[in-house]
């Protein structure tokens, strides 16, 4: 939000953390040394003594099938001091009524004002408000989910162990299901984070996010007007202030049904239409992975570190020469998780579709 002070600037390094029960001792304080953009594994086990403020952020739009499981979820969660904050998005079935009865029994609380300002400036707006409640921890949620009753004690836990003046974010892998809860897989592991990644793909799907006090206020202090998604905007920023921890263990059942906001792709012919789709586009007017790094550099500019800085010029000014469109497509510095998809990434850098 404007005003809003951080302890974050162009010192800040990452680390990214791929997290398992393991070796718990060293995420709780001990030295860590984990080369910039590799995946280390650790995270601690929640603890009973664990208390911290934590607001999820919840928007809805016509979710009312779906809705109520995702809420007793949310009640059942094992870590206290928990509030839900809710901004229906224009909804036009019963969301509206189930949201109400849950205000009015106290177990929400319900932001007015339902226009629909899409799931990016719908959940920007969730951010906003629940910032200036001073919170410790903010949790985005999905209104079609369901979360297992340790997935809030378990997020903050692996981020109490980071130091306190770091921006960190908590995400982790998820548990595919259909419409009835039956399991369909699990989202892949992320082999290698970091922001030659984050510019080009977001691993960090926004209902497993948890961001720190330092993370939201590095996050709010201005949130641009369009990004290509909240998550994914997540991703960016903190791989160039803070840290990341990735959890490989799913504590969220991810329902895949005809109406999800985005979703995930599921299987080879799945990932294969969505690429087809994205390179026919719409021509100029696709809001592109380079236009929300042109607004990264704008939102925080001189404060950009210098290795991350140079990659963004390189990235951006890719767009307007050839010259570094080659020199950028045959980098090793921007990278996908997948090989084929690495391929594809630097086919799309040489047509100008990126």
């Amino acid at each position: 939000m404007p005003g809003t002070t951080t302890k974050h600037g162009p010192h800040c390094t990452q680390r990214h953390v791929i997290s398992s029960r393991k070796n718990c001792e060293q995420q709780l304080g001990m030295p860590n040394q984990v080369e910039m953009g590799m995946i280390k594994t650790e995270i601690p086990i929640p603890t009973a003594t664990t208390r911290a403020d934590v607001t999820v952020v919840l928007s809805t739009f016509n979710g009312s099938a779906f809705l109520p499981q995702q809420l007793e979820s949310l009640y059942a969660q094992t870590h206290s001091g928990i509030r839900i904050l809710v901004r229906d998005d224009g909804s036009s079935d019963g969301t509206r009524d189930i949201l109400e009865r849950a205000r009015s029994a106290g177990c929400i609380d319900l932001l007015n004002g339902q226009n629909n300002l899409g799931a990016t400036r719908s959940f920007f707006e969730l951010l906003r408000h629940a910032a200036s409640t001073g919170t410790e921890f903010i949790a985005f949620c999905d209104q079609d989910d369901v979360w297992a009753p340790d997935k809030v004690s378990r997020a903050v836990s692996a981020l109490s162990g980071i130091q306190s003046e770091r921006a960190a974010m908590y995400c982790s892998r998820l548990e595919i299901v259909d419409a009835a809860l039956v399991p369909a897989g699990f989202t892949p592991l992320p082999k290698r984070a970091g922001f030659g990644n984050a510019l080009v793909e977001n691993i960090c799907i926004g209902c497993t996010i948890l961001l720190n006090r330092n993370a939201i206020d590095l996050i709010c202090q201005n949130l641009p007007s369009k990004v290509l998604i909240h998550d994914w905007w997540c991703y960016l920023v903190l791989s160039c202030f803070g840290e990341i921890i990735f959890d490989p263990v799913a504590h969220i059942k991810y329902r895949q049904h005809g109406n999800n906001a985005i979703g995930v792709a599921q299987g080879y012919l799945d990932r294969l239409r969505r690429k087809l789709r994205r390179f026919a586009g719409n021509g100029d007017g696709r809001y592109w992975q380079s236009n929300q790094a042109s607004v990264f550099k704008a939102t925080f500019g001189d404060r950009i570190p210098e290795t991350q800085r140079l990659l963004l010029d390189e990235f951006t000014g890719a767009k307007t020469a050839w010259r570094h469109r080659l020199r950028l497509a045959l980098s090793n510095d921007i990278w996908r998780q997948n090989g084929f998809d690495n391929i594809v990434l630097r086919f799309l850098i040489m047509i100008n579709r990126f």
